[in-house]
């Protein structure tokens, strides 16, 4: 059966794969769905829409019994493939909603069934793994890509990293576009963080930070690159990680962010201690992301309009992300928004970026 939309097609990250251990069934939401997810005892997966074909009960609330997930209201049960049967008329055939769904990289992935999208394949060579992290935000898909755009906030949040507010005005803004990517390369005096990331970094007063990222829309994600570099030489301090966010919307007024963690340690000491770095990295990237969460669950106005706002030199990219989730995400005409009202004309700040490409 169908039942999705076009953002569907694509494969999300919805779950740790550690929460859904064998026989065990939970449920999630994605783009305004409800889904239950589940793990057969021989610890094969399904996902299948979070609701009953008989009474309309929360599958969610059931349980897996062999490779069956089992409804709590009358006992029908359902297999990956969304075909069901009642106990009390094994004639009487059944079927609900399933969905295609793997695991990789530590998460559980979700897509339509039929759509041609390929399963992600994080692996970046010569980057150490760090983990995925998990972080839910009150906040709309627009305002959530909005924030991890542009790195201006940086200046007051985010005491790990970012550009020293008191020389803020000269960072270098470098934006590029296709029809399909944006990409954006910053760079600027460094804050100084706590010690901690002073040591790890082996970060000097004076010193620049880099934030070059690149944003996608199928499905939306960015992965983004820090990194400290000496003002005279250009030489790389000690440390730089890679983090690859998905923005995966729950609801039209929550977004779960699910990001992959990847590390290069200069240091050749630190390099023998993965899994206390990653687990150490986790912690801060799970911070990071709060502290961006915060920001946006606390807006005046979570409106996705852009009318009326006093944007600035870190600001074109703003315009460019909403009519590249129209059309590639949503699949809507370049004319409407996907609350059926029209595009936000694209923002034209002279002077702000370098801007290449259309």
């Amino acid at each position: 059966m169908n039942d999705h939309g076009a953002q569907l097609n694509y494969w999300h990250p919805v779950l740790s794969c550690r929460r859904l251990r064998r026989s065990r069934v939970i449920g999630v939401r994605l783009a305004g769905r409800p889904i239950a997810v589940f793990r057969t005892e021989g610890g094969g997966l399904g996902a299948v829409k979070d609701q009953c074909a008989h009474r309309r009960m929360k599958l969610s609330l059931g349980l897996v019994d062999d490779s069956k997930l089992v409804c709590p209201y009358h006992g029908w049960s359902f297999g990956c493939d969304g075909n069901g049967q009642s106990p009390s008329a094994p004639h009487l055939q059944a079927s609900v909603t399933s969905y295609e769904c793997k695991e990789t990289a530590g998460a559980i992935w979700i897509k339509a069934r039929g759509s041609r999208d390929p399963l992600p394949r994080l692996k970046l060579d010569e980057w150490s793994f760090a983990g995925v992290v998990f972080n839910k935000v009150g906040a709309p898909l627009e305002l959530v890509i909005d924030n991890f755009s542009e790195v201006e906030h940086t200046l007051t949040t985010h005491p790990d990293f970012g550009f020293d507010r008191a020389r803020a005005a000269e960072a270098v803004v470098e934006l590029s576009a296709t029809a399909d990517a944006i990409s954006l390369a910053n760079r600027g005096p460094a804050k100084m963080p706590p010690l901690d990331m002073r040591l790890a970094v082996a970060l000097r007063r004076g010193d620049l930070f880099h934030s070059n990222y690149t944003l996608q829309f199928d499905p939306p994600r960015s992965a983004v690159t820090h990194l400290w570099t000496d003002p005279h030489t250009g030489r790389e301090r000690m440390l730089k990680y890679r983090v690859l966010h998905y923005f995966v919307p729950e609801d039209p007024a929550t977004t779960n962010i699910v990001t992959f963690g990847f590390l290069k340690i200069g240091w050749p000491v630190l390099r023998h201690f993965g899994r206390p770095s990653g687990w150490l990295f986790r912690r801060k990237l799970r911070r990071a992301v709060d502290e961006d969460a915060f920001l946006l669950e606390n807006l005046a106005d979570k409106s996705r309009d852009l009318a009326g706002m006093k944007l600035g030199r870190f600001d074109p990219v703003l315009g460019l992300t909403r009519e590249r989730l129209q059309r590639i995400y949503y699949g809507n005409s370049a004319d409407r928004a996907s609350n059926g009202g029209p595009m936000q004309p694209q923002i034209d700040l002279p002077g702000a970026a370098c801007v290449r490409g259309g």
